[in-house]
């Protein structure tokens, strides 16, 4: 279960799993760790990571992490990448919530 001031979290390593703060996705490579391990459903990134990483990569950068990580199809467009984006962080205010 991710900790507070946690905007993503991976389950893994052992029992208590990883937590990536602000600190921790100011940078591209750990942002595409998060990604990666998205792609395999071990990880898991709140409302505010998501807000925090568009606020600080913006969609474009976040649209090129994607490209190498893979997380969401590498054929959508950055317009296509948005609204994928923005359609998750919809589905993620009812999960923060839960």
């Amino acid at each position: 279960m991710p900790r507070s001031g946690v905007l993503g979290w991976y389950q893994f390593p052992g029992t208590e799993g990883r937590g990536y703060r602000e600190e921790d996705l100011r940078g591209p490579a750990l942002v595409e760790e998060l990604f990666d391990y998205c792609q395999i459903l071990e990880a898991y990134i709140t409302r505010a990571g998501r807000e925090f990483l568009i606020q600080v990569h913006g969609y474009e950068g976040l649209y090129k992490i994607n490209q190498r990580s893979g997380w969401f199809p590498e054929e959508e467009s950055l317009e296509e990448f948005k609204l994928t984006i923005q359609g998750e962080m919809e589905q993620t205010v009812w999960q923060d919530e839960a």
